[in-house]
């Protein structure tokens, strides 16, 4: 049994046919594989990308939310002066006087408190 040469030339045709369309379609499919890691590394970077921009967005309206306000004891003696003022014609013992001046000096530890006079002296005590 021969084989005729123009089906051996038909066959080696087919057969080189073949090979090249299985060539191609690996070239396609290893494109394919490529594109598709490309996809999912671009993925995961907008990802990463859109939690930091949200992490950033909350600490900036934490950071904008914070307000610093130093306020002494001067201060708020001040504020409450203004707000509501003290009658002119009270007078204060010379003892409380010497605590007030001694806690705005900033001394630790003025001297002992003088005694109250009068029946407010007796009425803790009763």
């Amino acid at each position: 049994m021969t084989i005729d040469p123009w089906r051996l030339g038909a066959y080696l045709l087919i057969a080189v046919l073949c090979l090249g369309t299985g060539w191609q379609v690996r070239g396609w499919k290893e494109g394919s594989d490529a594109a598709i890691r490309l996809q999912a590394e671009q993925d995961r970077q907008a990802l990463a990308r859109s939690v930091v921009a949200q992490v950033a967005e909350s600490t900036n309206k934490a950071i904008a939310g914070i307000r610093v306000t130093n306020t002494t004891i001067y201060q708020k003696t001040r504020q409450e002066i203004v707000r509501e003022p003290m009658d002119p014609a009270c007078r204060l013992p010379a003892g409380w006087m010497r605590n007030i001046n001694a806690a705005r000096a900033g001394e630790l530890r003025p001297g002992p408190a003088a005694a109250v006079p009068g029946p407010a002296a007796s009425a803790g005590g009763g």
